[in-house]
């Protein structure tokens, strides 16, 4: 299953369905910063196991550069599938990490 995920992923890029390129450090850091203006995001901040992933991991680092914050703020529907998706994220490298 994770193989055909992969793939439909790889077809999204060649055919623009995808989000592009991957985001530099300046577009994740500029996220990061957006991002504080979210309550949930700065809670995130404050746990000092989530702290590392923010900075450090690149597959973190990833999610929160390909977030689009404009449309956060003016979507509540989008803020909450976000949050939930780096929340995910998250705690997959948190299980890679213990595990």
């Amino acid at each position: 299953m994770e193989l055909f995920l992969e793939i439909l992923a790889n077809l999204g890029g060649i055919f623009g369905f995808g989000g592009g390129e991957a985001p530099d450090e300046e577009k994740i850091e500029e996220n990061i910063i957006a991002l504080m203006a979210f309550a949930w995001f700065v809670d995130l901040t404050k746990m000092p196991e989530a702290k590392p992933l923010i900075t450090k991991n690149e597959s973190v680092r990833y999610v929160i550069g390909k977030m689009r914050v404009k449309k956060m703020k003016k979507s509540p529907m989008y803020e909450e599938r976000m949050e939930r998706k780096l929340k995910k994220e998250m705690n997959k490298q948190f299980a890679v990490k213990s595990g």
